[in-house]
């Protein structure tokens, strides 16, 4: 989506500037509430130089996850529950000194280098590889939510440039200010990610994976990087076309592999004809840009014919709902898309219609599920669309996305005292990701795990929602305090659990002809009353695309015209099976 034109040591610290009032937060709780304890087999001691030491249990101090058990010389052991690629393990991690993982397993104990390592025992703590943000314009970071008209959009160039009858959103210009752009990453990163594929970047903290050959910002990555193409059809003029494939410039495909990388175009973003025609004129075999090689960034105008073409590409979807919904009152159909065998992936788009952090994405996808989508995906294939489909999706599954021996440490721990396992990803809030790594690099985290494991003088003890942490910035040439003294004219750093964001965009379905959302009649709250709905526990509403363009929009969509909708047909393009 894009507009045109360490120090170690419990430190208390002021709250961030960048966070505004006090209103925008929740107290959280002390880091070390009631005081220190004894070792008497309870919670261990905090000293008085900020190191923590585990009770006779192995237990943390009360108010914190984790305990450094023990400080070695070379290497981090990290034992907790594992979200490895076979399932949820109690376990233990060994990272190499140079960042990479030694043994993700039950047991690491006969891996080198594991007496070596300082241990962080994290007993009640969610060992998850860090998340991967798919989609976001980074750059465009300089203005909070926008507060959007309730008539919902048809097709991107409405809001840009104010076509088929539409008033165009304001402007939102990008930047090259490095403390902006950084502050917009370290958002990210409170949210336990550490990979975008951003349209700007900045070196140091996020790995942008959408920087080509720019070794600084894949910080440690191999390989080509993401070729993010905001408009492949070359109609950021706002051309726009029901048929026909006579855009201003439609991207060669020589041009868009030409780096070796995944191609991650914009595609059918919209709910009418205008969207879909870009999936038949990129598809087309004298374009041919979508391929195995393609990650569509939106795909939201589409039947079963367009997602079978992406299907048959083996091309991946990224998915960014809470944008989608807050212009279009709709989104992709995911549940199609997973029937067809297409990859998903998720991504935040940008902060004037879409998500700060990607806990705050998985949040609204994880909504839109349980309430629309009739539980289509598990608890693990949510938190796969943040870490293996999108390390998959942006060309690096074999470097980072999951807990395997040989892959890149990037690594966050969750809070997985109340829930456990994907969902202590998927319902974690800011203050329940207490240390994400980025290659085996600190960058942010309990403070005492930081003081453990980075001596480094670029971080900053901090207080998050009533607990200690410490960040530590990597990017050349800017400092915390002036990232923060950035982010306080936009937006606020991080909001606590129980703070809904200000101004967040919706992640709730709504076009005028569905404003009533569920209903005791229509529980998909697609606008279809339960008793003639081809689907009627799965949202999928009648669009204008699916009336071919007439405003009426009265059918959903039914491809095989079956009288089962595309959206909970299990074979949609047969008519005799479904």
């Amino acid at each position: 989506m894009q507009f045109s034109s360490c120090v170690g040591g419990l430190l208390l610290s002021a709250l961030l500037v960048a966070c505004g009032s006090s209103s925008n937060q929740s107290s959280g709780s002390d880091a070390d509430a009631g005081g220190p304890k004894g070792t008497d087999g309870g919670p261990g001691n905090i000293g008085p130089d900020g190191s923590v030491t585990p009770g006779a249990d192995g237990s943390a101090p009360n108010g914190t996850l984790c305990s450094v058990a023990s400080t070695g010389t070379s290497g981090t052991l990290l034992s907790g529950t594992l979200l490895l690629p076979a399932g949820p393990t109690v376990g233990e991690l060994l990272i190499s000194s140079a960042g990479s993982i030694v043994c993700a397993a039950a047991s690491c104990s006969s891996s080198t280098g594991y007496a070596a390592a300082t241990h962080i025992a994290c007993p009640n703590g969610v060992i998850s590889p860090a998340l991967i943000n798919t989609h976001d314009h980074t750059e465009y970071a300089t203005r909070a939510p926008e507060t959007l008209p309730t008539t919902r959009f048809d097709c991107r160039n409405d809001w840009r440039k104010g076509l088929e009858g539409f008033a165009a959103l304001p402007s939102v210009s990008s930047t090259t200010d490095v403390a902006t752009i950084a502050a917009q990453e370290l958002r990210f990163v409170f949210g336990g990610a550490t990979s975008v594929v951003g349209s700007g970047g900045v070196g140091g903290l996020m790995r942008n994976l959408a920087e080509y050959n720019n070794a600084p910002l894949l910080e440690g990555l191999t390989g080509a990087s993401v070729y993010f193409d905001t408009f492949p059809l070359g109609d950021s003029n706002g051309t726009i076309l029901t048929s026909g494939c006579a855009y201003p410039s439609i991207e060669a495909s020589s041009s868009a592999f030409s780096g070796g990388g995944m191609y991650a175009p914009h595609i059918a973003e919209g709910v009418n004809s205008d969207a879909e025609n870009e999936v038949t004129c990129t598809s087309q075999s004298t374009n041919n840009l979508i391929t195995a090689k393609t990650s569509v960034i939106h795909g939201v105008g589409v039947n079963a014919n367009d997602v079978n073409v992406i299907a048959t590409a083996k091309s991946n979807l990224i998915w960014a709902p809470r944008s989608n919904l807050s212009l279009y009152g709709d989104t992709a159909p995911v549940t199609l898309y997973e029937t067809m065998g297409v990859p998903i992936s998720l991504g935040t788009d940008w902060l004037p219609s879409g998500s700060m952090n990607m806990l705050r994405e998985l949040a609204c996808a994880d909504s839109l599920n349980q309430q629309y989508f009739a539980k289509r995906f598990s608890d693990q294939d949510l938190f796969n669309m943040v870490t293996a489909n999108a390390a998959a999706a942006t060309g690096f599954a074999t470097q980072i996305g999951t807990l395997a021996a040989g892959m890149l440490a990037d690594v966050t721990v969750f809070d997985g005292t109340t829930n456990q396992e994907y969902r202590a990803v998927i319902s974690a809030s800011v203050e329940d990701v207490h240390l994400v790594m980025r290659g085996g690099t600190v960058l942010y985290g309990d403070a005492s795990l930081v003081s453990a494991l980075n001596t480094s003088s670029t971080c900053t003890a901090l207080t998050i929602c009533g607990n200690d942490r410490t960040v530590c910035i990597d990017t050349p040439s800017v400092t915390l305090a002036q990232i923060q003294s950035a982010a306080t004219s936009v937006y606020p750093l991080f909001f606590c659990r129980g703070k809904v964001p200000t101004t967040e965009p919706t992640c709730v379905p709504y076009r005028e002809t569905y404003m009533d959302g569920i209903t005791a009649t229509d529980s998909d709250g697609d606008g279809v009353p339960d008793t003639t709905d081809d689907c009627p526990t799965i949202f999928n509403p009648p669009r204008l695309m699916d009336n071919d363009n007439d405003a009426g929009g009265a059918h959903q969509a039914d491809v095989d015209g079956d009288g089962v909708g595309d959206a909970c047909d299990a074979k949609p393009l047969d008519s005799t099976a479904h």
